[in-house]
């Protein structure tokens, strides 16, 4: 079992679902608001380390779906500090698991540190409503 710090958008569906399988897996998932944190340029980069800078993106934010924001058309810094000014665009969840942190739910990636159990066939980025994982068993915090 690990212990997951979980920067999600409250009430985000997908990060429901995900958070569902962390715990449906046996781990401990505490859960942070990502609007609420203070993030800067220095803590947020430690989380998008190793990902071009157009994936910074949430791609189901409102600005990117409307093209107001585009992904990768500004430069590393201008993105960091447009991002900490608007956390909804911050790719998410944002995971702190032991000292890895992780930007996005990649099952097969973040399978790579922790046990991932019954990992079901939908992309659990996406913001639908619907879900082979049981959101009901999921403990609120």
């Amino acid at each position: 079992m690990s212990n997951i710090i979980f920067y999600t958008k409250p009430g985000c569906r997908g990060g429901v679902r995900q958070k569902a399988l962390l715990v449906a897996s046996g781990h401990n998932v505490e859960e942070r608001s990502i609007l609420e944190e203070k993030w800067t340029p220095d803590t947020l980069k430690d989380y998008l380390q190793g990902m071009e800078v157009k994936d910074w993106y949430n791609k189901n934010a409102t600005a990117v779906k409307a093209g107001t924001v585009i992904p990768g058309a500004l430069p590393e810094k201008e993105t960091l500090e447009l991002l900490c000014s608007d956390p909804l665009l911050i790719k998410r969840p944002l995971m702190k698991i032991g000292d890895k942190l992780i930007a996005g739910f990649d099952t097969d990636y973040v399978g790579k540190f922790i046990e991932l159990h019954n990992v079901p066939d939908e992309d659990l980025t996406q913001c639908q409503s619907h879900s082979k994982i049981d959101v009901c068993k999921v403990p609120q915090s």
